[in-house]
């Protein structure tokens, strides 16, 4: 087999000016000084070029070498500099690796999976993936595997990386703290770990983003957290299990799993394609996952020239010696912040500059201490404003580590009413812990709907309630009217509940278990059977503060809810029914401040319209 070299755009000739060099011809060799000419290549149309190599007209590189040759060769153009040229090609060798693996029967004929294997216990031709395909705009042409660049009139063309172009690691340095990480691309906004989810956080300037590389059977790479590919795609096994063919396989469903209105063939990235795709653009944490996997990321970072633009991270000091003797900066995870068998300094002398350290478990005097020993300090997973608001303020903070960055440090565009026709989750919109990732459905229609379904056993798991935070439209201020329509689509029993819990802060609220450690405000409850309570909710403690009885809710009929808060009263009131159908409570315990919260306790319900004035 000949590999292609420069096929992610190769290396960009210029001259000592910078100036790119199109059209110019050179030799390959064998080493970046002396080494031997080669001369059996051929052009990427298959035609023998004699080991002449003529630049593109954008100055690339690109050839194919000798036959079975991977490794790097040198053009030289007469000019006392050589170009390092690799084998980068890494759709079309994917692409051979799945017509050579078969895909284990257990996946065949599975919901979006693959419907059969071909007499040979291969996965179908037609049944592979388009790797070039994208959600999202990309210009026509190419090369596989070139980035994407823009010229400089902004628009996007493939390219090859240079010098110049690559977003590094050290460039934080001139951020103002905390910088701001998006974990796992950003992860309430779109799939962790997905290319959509990079390419978003991308787009909406994070400072840096964090991903996930695990080490598979065949020596590939996964862009995946678990240990299992269950939870975020619709095939199952132990990660490090499978074969990079697996997770390229077409009609795989790496995408409904997180908004039942994504597509359903998102796949799983290899870090190699994710290094191409975004490596240039915004600088990298690479969290790996397991043994072996430090090494790995470091050989594939440093195959695409990419060092300086990445930091690795891992739970072993193991996992980092790859990265600390190429150079490559490194951070320790350990949740408390105070080390075990080891200490700040010695941290720092091995070679390693920063520490993660979840919010929840460090203390603040730990953040301290540790960047006053010297190292920076990345927090962990810090998704609600809240959290990030009781964090130390001297800087000790290097960077906050979060789902929604956007939201956390309040500057994503607030709301006075709800996107949910854009079909998946906008700007603080994080679901409750013991829900883990279900935050309802989307449907499409006049209107859009955005909802829970918390009847029968689809959120057993706590006891069937559920509720979303609507951060976007928070904090409200003292003085508010909050107006939605709804519909109740599945009742369990007749004191069931739609509710809307306006609490201080932004803190989760979970009827069913949070007791305590609940935010204060008030709790809002349309019964199905038409009851509307209010309860004002102190240290955990529901106290009900007005109770009205209206005419019960026909399962799939739309209505509508008004919610005024003034200075001294909360008034309730069903506008689509007549009277009675309001209550008034008077209360004037707590304003400003206050976030929503959308929940349901056994039943199906929806949302739209939402409207705050």
């Amino acid at each position: 087999m000949r590999y292609q070299y420069g096929s992610d755009g190769g290396s960009v000739v210029t001259d000592a000016a910078g100036t790119i060099q199109p059209g110019r011809s050179g030799t390959v060799w064998t080493a970046l000084a002396g080494g031997s000419q080669v001369t059996d290549l051929l052009d990427l149309d298959g035609t023998p070029n004699g080991g002449s190599v003529v630049t593109d007209s954008r100055g690339r590189l690109a050839f194919q070498g000798p036959d079975g040759a991977t490794a790097t060769y040198w053009w030289d153009g007469g000019d006392g500099t050589r170009w390092a040229v690799l084998p980068t090609e890494t759709d079309r060798i994917a692409r051979a690796q799945v017509d050579t693996y078969a895909v284990p029967a257990s996946a065949v004929g599975a919901a979006n999976g693959v419907p059969e294997l071909d007499a040979g216990g291969t996965v179908p031709a037609a049944q592979l993936p388009d790797l070039s395909a994208s959600y999202l705009a990309r210009p026509a042409g190419g090369t596989s595997g070139d980035a994407l660049l823009r010229d400089a009139g902004g628009d996007p063309y493939w390219g090859r990386l240079t010098p110049g172009t690559v977003a590094t690691w050290d460039s934080l340095d001139q951020v103002a703290a905390p910088r701001w990480i998006a974990h796992r691309g950003g992860s309430l906004l779109a799939p962790e770990n997905s290319l959509e989810a990079f390419r978003n956080a991308d787009a909406l300037a994070a400072d840096a983003i964090e991903l996930d590389v695990y080490l598979v059977a065949d020596g590939g790479l996964f862009v995946m957290h678990d240990s299992t590919v269950d939870r975020t795609s619709n095939i199952s096994g132990t990660t490090s299990a499978l074969t990079t063919a697996a997770a390229l396989r077409g009609r795989i469903d790496a995408g409904t799993w997180f908004a039942n209105s994504w597509p359903s063939d998102l796949r799983i990235p290899l870090f190699a394609d994710v290094l191409a795709d975004i490596g240039n653009h915004i600088p990298m944490i690479v969290h790996c996952n397991n043994t072996g996997s430090g090494a790995a990321a470091v050989a594939e970072i440093q195959r695409q020239e990419l060092d300086a633009a990445v930091l690795i991270m891992a739970w072993t000091e193991a996992e980092l010696t790859a990265a600390r003797d190429a150079g490559i900066p490194t951070c320790l995870l350990d949740s408390d912040g105070v080390l075990s068998g080891q200490t700040y300094a010695g941290l720092i002398a091995a070679g390693t500059q920063y520490l993660g350290v979840d919010y929840s478990q460090a203390s603040n005097a730990t953040i301290q201490a540790a960047a006053t020993a010297g190292l920076r300090v990345l927090v962990y997973t810090v998704n609600r404003r809240t959290h990030y608001a009781a964090l130390p303020t001297d800087g000790s903070v290097w960077g906050v580590v979060s789902d929604d960055p956007w939201y956390v440090r309040s500057n994503s565009q607030m709301r006075t009413t709800d996107l949910y026709a854009a079909g998946t989750f906008y700007h603080g919109m994080p679901g409750i812990v013991d829900n883990a990732d279900y935050r309802g459905f989307f449907q499409a229609g006049t209107p859009n709907w955005w909802g829970l379904d918390a009847s029968g056993s689809n959120l057993s798991g706590n006891s069937g309630y559920g509720s979303v935070l609507q951060g976007y439209l928070g904090p409200l201020p003292s003085t508010f009217t909050l107006d939605f329509d709804y519909v109740i689509d599945t009742i369990d029993y007749a004191s069931a509940s739609l509710q809307v819990m306006l609490g201080v802060g932004d803190i989760q609220y979970d009827d069913q278990g949070g007791g305590a450690a609940n935010p204060n405000g008030y709790n809002i409850l349309v019964r199905t059977n038409g009851t509307i309570d209010v309860y004002r909710v102190t240290g955990g403690t529901p106290t009900n503060v007005g109770t009205v009885s209206t005419a019960s809710i026909t399962a799939g009929s739309s209505q509508h809810l008004r919610i005024q808060v003034t200075a001294t009263q909360i008034i309730v009131t069903r506008t689509n029914i007549s009277a009675p159908n309001s209550v008034t409570a008077t209360d004037s315990t707590y304003r400003g401040g206050l976030y929503p919260h959308f929940g349901v306790r056994d039943v199906k319900g929806r949302w739209a319209n939402v409207a705050l004035t």
